[in-house]
């Protein structure tokens, strides 16, 4: 091994670590639960891995590590899907029970035989290894080498296919992890294979890679009324979520960006919304000023019309359109400008329309 290690022949490659996240509570139990539980993971990374066109490498005590040449990015990249995808799918049919945390690192390794099996030793398995762990149950953490050797365009997973997602918006953020015990930082981007990120352990604090501003387009005369669209919220989580609008599109939400007092989306809602651009590549355009299809709200009338008015919309975050209020007949006599009105959000072949709630109250005295 020393002459081996004296003029060491390096490899390019892509090197992954699958490193179970709850192995010590599972050992907990009798060997009768947890070894048919460990058999069926390393059956499924196995199965994964080959079918990609990767090799097991060797079989840790919590773990796995495989390898792919450095021409599969895109194929090692959805072997670790696969491989989360059907722990999911394990969990949801109450069969097998476990998590595991996936880190992928390309670049030169040494490569050397153990009397067996080639293996693998550099700051490259270091860097795959120090993913894996860093990472959340669920998550897939991929480093910048990954990336640059992958056809995102040949990622997919089950919810990505199911959302059009394709390509870089399987990436997210560039982020980096501390030191550590490593001798550099790691820049990394999480493989947003599932409805949600996964992120890092509790334990992590990582940084995000500062991206330079947009330039500030300057905008020239009266700015052009922007149209509606209407989607139906797929995805929510605490304070952010995702939309699918009719051409198939998903949208990123965050509920800064919903227009009420308590108006929560849920899976299923109808909104209505503007589009505003991704902030960063490979991330879904952002959904803004968005209205709640039957949610109320307190609006002030900024213009009267015959039959109708508008408001003038605008979120947390201050972006905005006009709403236009239905009134009624003879709205000039009964309504004013500045007036508060309570309307319900209700839609006409153009977009969201505010329907008077309790209009009578609400209207001017004789």
């Amino acid at each position: 091994m020393r002459e081996t290690f004296t003029s060491p022949q390096h490899v390019g490659k892509l090197v992954m670590h699958v490193t179970l996240t709850d192995a010590a509570a599972m050992k907990k139990l009798s060997d009768a639960h947890w070894l048919p539980t460990m058999g069926w993971f390393y059956d499924q990374v196995g199965d994964a891995v080959t079918g990609q066109g990767g090799t097991i490498c060797k079989y840790l005590n919590d773990g796995i590590v495989a390898t792919f040449s450095l021409d599969l990015g895109a194929e090692a990249i959805n072997a670790a899907i696969q491989v989360q995808e059907r722990i999911a799918e394990a969990q949801r049919d109450n069969t097998y029970r476990c998590n595991c945390a996936i880190g992928i690192a390309a670049g030169k390794v040494v490569e050397f035989s153990n009397g067996v099996y080639a293996d693998y030793i550099g700051t490259v398995v270091d860097r795959s290894a120090r993913l894996s762990t860093a990472a959340n149950a669920g998550a897939i953490f991929v480093d910048t080498g990954t990336v640059d050797a992958s056809n995102m365009m040949r990622v997919f997973s089950n919810y990505g296919n199911v959302i059009n997602r394709e390509g870089g918006q399987y990436l997210a953020q560039v982020e980096e992890l501390p030191a550590a015990d490593f001798p550099e930082r790691i820049k990394y981007r999480e493989i947003l294979w599932a409805a949600q990120p996964f992120s890092v352990r509790a334990r992590e604090v990582t940084k995000i890679v500062d991206q330079p501003a947009p330039p500030v387009q300057q905008v020239q005369g009266t700015p052009q009324r922007r149209e509606w669209l209407r989607g139906t919220v797929t995805r929510w989580v605490e304070d952010h979520g995702f939309i699918t609008a009719a051409d198939g599109t998903t949208y990123f939400l965050h509920c800064s960006h919903v227009l009420g007092q308590n108006s929560k989306p849920s899976t299923g809602t109808t909104v209505f919304f503007l589009e505003e651009a991704a902030h960063g590549d490979g991330k879904h355009a952002r959904a803004v000023c968005v209205l709640l299809f039957g949610s109320e709200l307190t609006v002030t009338v900024d213009r009267v019309c015959a039959s109708f008015g508008f408001h003038q919309l605008s979120d947390s975050r201050g972006f905005g359109q006009s709403l236009f209020i239905h009134l009624g007949a003879d709205a000039q006599a009964r309504f004013r400008t500045g007036q508060q009105v309570d309307v319900r959000i209700e839609q006409n072949f153009k977009g969201p329309v505010g329907a008077i709630v309790l209009a009578g109250p609400q209207a001017l005295s004789a």
